[in-house]
């Protein structure tokens, strides 16, 4: 093959990587702020319903089988009162909401660092 049999080749290829981004931009659009700000916020709504209906019918549950008054009931569906606002605080805040979340720690800093005793 010669370098002229490789141009239609190169053509088409250029064609094709075209069309191909042409088509990624319109049917895999990038998500924009307010795509991600209404997920963040229909998530945070979902927590805090999903806890309180799931206190409550734990509550209720526990009620039902030792045939007590509602106490569990109240008790359990204001503990998924709290869990509820406490999940949103985590989701707005973005901690434990990463892949590999250990827990609440400060980050490293890389500032310089006083001299340890041993280092004198």
């Amino acid at each position: 093959m010669t370098n002229k049999d490789n141009l239609p080749l190169e053509k088409l290829e250029s064609e094709l990587k075209a069309a191909r981004k042409e088509f990624d931009e319109d049917y895999n659009p990038k998500a924009d702020s307010a795509d991600q700000n209404t997920n963040t916020g229909a998530r945070a709504g979902v927590e805090l319903v999903g806890s309180i209906i799931g206190g409550a019918l734990i509550g209720y549950g526990i009620d039902h089988f030792f045939e007590t008054a509602p106490i569990f009931f109240l008790t359990f569906t204001l503990l998924g009162v709290v869990t509820g606002f406490y999940n949103i605080y985590k989701i707005t805040m973005n901690f434990g909401t990463s892949v590999g979340f250990k827990g609440l720690k400060s980050p490293s800093k890389d500032a310089k660092q006083a001299p340890n005793n041993d280092e004198l």
